[in-house]
């Protein structure tokens, strides 16, 4: 049944664009086929935020319409919470509709219009799972630049979504509902199969309670002294969290105190090693398993059994994570290019200042971020780790993941991948990894269809690259590093550095006590001159470089260039 909806929802999205392309804008529900031309995107003329447009476009990235409205919209098994909750629960002190375009802008989610697999008009990143609904990886992969009113929606980019504040949001819009009898009895009435008596009104109160105490829990385990904020999340902490709670409960949580910026999807099919510590390789199911650990951390859930012997241990963990989506997911993004500078919407390239700049980048830049071509079929990625004294960045990631040990909890003494047993405490990484091969095992064929896959692709697990800290007796010594990359669509995807700690590229090439210890997040206002969102003011999310996990040092590569020479370098990383 899965792979035979994978198959059939581009279709479907493919003939609803076709006939949307072909008819006039004035017919069917207003903006409806508009929205569908223009892959049902949807803009505000205003947002809280004063970042609202008129006019919106897509960039050739490789990917149809159909291919990015199934994007958008796959289920991958996250299960957060009922989808008539959501749809249904109103704001704190308001009865709009908590999932109304204007309210989810806050968050700095991309609103979209009804299509034929999000026929409410969820935003991008929303999928439906049976009764419930979660997000998918688009919710943090796509991200939209706004320059004069004029928005720029890009596949596969970092996000601005303040995933954190939603999460709370919504468990403080359950509790105002519980303790508002007509919140409760308008939100009754709306579900499915609800009323207006006071049975309907019980049933509408068990849910709710049973809800709030699932996002009371989880949140509480994930509170941390380093606020995320926007475009930011401890995605690797907050995945180990799930692990916890799956396996030793919520009260064995680590603080989620290290936020990474979401990484840029396009070419990760073709990157040897993935993550920000690179810890991930591609070969082999590799892409599978890196996918389902995604989807445990955006609210998959796992069943984990404690298996005594290699023969029981076959079976597997059940779990909701829809394994053949994640794998036709893959394969979709191994078509998405990275994004061309949108000429026609920002200020045109300084051709003669870019070749300038050509030159600056072949000697401050190219030994670790690699020249690609974007377009090339047979493109690959390999790339360069480089240890924590060494690129001098802030090291929280990569030291929690190195460092980090955790209950076995119902895992002590059972039989490990390896054939092992597992003692009282296990790295981080060995328990989710746990997690991810026991789901896989549940799921051979779609296993099958990875390796076949990275075969095809010529994927094969390589010896690391780059100046990057080795121990043959200590495996977590190699974690604390970080990952290169090529920087073709990079000036799509600020803040900069792996914690979103300097805001735009000519920041990034000042000296690390010149860059700014201060600056807003969460505006969608673009500035071509230096490259990135607008960070000026206090607001709406202010990141400070002197909190835990926020420091803006190190990568001190091309910071001694004159200013002329490095207008010159920045012209320059806009052609990649």
């Amino acid at each position: 049944m899965a792979r035979w909806i994978v198959k059939v929802i581009p279709l479907v999205l493919s003939l609803a664009c076709s006939r949307g392309a072909a008819d006039s804008a004035d017919e069917g529900p207003p903006g409806l086929l508009e929205g569908l031309r223009e892959r049902s995107a949807r803009v505000l003329a205003h947002d809280a935020y004063g970042d609202g447009a008129t006019e919106l476009v897509y960039l050739e990235q490789g990917w149809g319409p159909a291919e990015t409205l199934w994007f958008y919209h796959a289920d991958q098994g996250s299960v957060l919470m009922p989808y008539d909750t959501l749809l249904h629960l109103e704001q704190v002190g308001s009865e709009q509709p908590f999932v109304s375009p204007e309210h989810m802008t806050r968050f700095r989610f991309l609103n979209q219009y009804a299509t034929p697999n999000n026929p409410d008009g969820l935003p991008v990143g929303f999928a439906r799972h049976d009764d419930q609904v979660g997000l998918t990886c688009a919710a943090c992969h796509t991200s939209q630049v706004n320059y004069r009113g004029t928005a720029i929606r890009i596949d596969g980019a970092p996000a601005l979504a303040d995933v954190a504040g939603f999460l709370r949001e919504v468990e403080a819009a359950l509790r105002a509902t519980l303790a508002d009898e007509a919140k409760l009895a308008r939100f009754a009435a709306a579900r499915t199969g609800g009323g207006a008596d006071e049975a309907a009104r019980a049933a509408a109160r068990t849910s709710l309670q049973a809800t709030l105490a699932w996002f009371s829990d989880y949140n509480a385990a994930n509170h941390s002294t380093t606020t995320e904020g926007f475009g930011r999340m401890d995605a690797i902490g907050r995945i180990i969290n799930q692990a916890i709670r799956f396996t030793s409960g919520a009260q064995n949580s680590l603080e989620p105190n290290a936020p990474t910026s979401y990484p840029l999807l396009w070419d990760a099919p073709r990157h040897d090693y993935v993550q920000w510590i690179g810890f991930a390789a591609n070969a082999e199911a590799g892409s599978l398993g890196r996918n389902a650990g995604e989807v445990i951390g955006v609210f998959g859930r796992v069943e984990p059994r404690h298996y005594e012997t290699e023969k029981e241990a076959r079976r597997g963990y059940e779990s909701t994570i829809d394994m053949n989506a994640l794998v036709a997911m893959e394969e979709s993004l191994r078509r998405l290019q990275s994004p061309v500078w949108p000429e026609e919407v920002l200020p045109a390239i300084d051709r003669a200042l870019a070749a300038r700049g050509a030159e600056l980048y072949e000697q401050q830049c190219v030994s670790c971020h690699a020249l690609i071509d974007r377009a090339d079929p047979d493109r690959r990625v390999v790339a360069q780790i480089t240890g924590l004294e060494v690129v001098g960045t802030d090291p929280t990631s990569a030291r929690n993941v190195a460092d980090a040990r955790v209950p076995a909890g119902m895992l002590e003494g059972a039989v490990s991948p390896q054939g092992e047993r597992y003692g009282a405490k296990l790295t981080a990484l060995t328990l989710l990894g746990d997690l991810v091969a026991r789901s896989l095992a549940k799921n051979p064929v779609a296993v099958g269809r990875a390796i076949v896959n990275a075969k095809r692709h010529e994927l094969v697990k390589t010896p690391k690259q780059g100046d990057h800290p080795r121990s043959d007796s200590d495996p977590t010594v190699s974690l604390q590093a970080y990952k290169a990359r090529p920087l073709n669509g990079i000036w799509a995807s600020s803040p900069y550095l792996h914690n979103g700690s300097v805001p735009t590229l000519h920041d990034l090439l000042l000296p690390a006590a010149q860059r700014p210890a201060r600056f807003a997040v969460g505006r969608w206002e673009f500035d071509p001159h230096k490259v990135g969102y607008v960070s000026d003011g206090e607001g709406p999310f202010v990141v400070d470089t002197a909190v835990k996990g926020n420091s803006n040092r190190g990568h001190e590569y091309g910071t001694q260039l004159a200013e002329d020479d490095r207008r010159a370098l920045v012209e320059y990383l806009k052609t990649l």
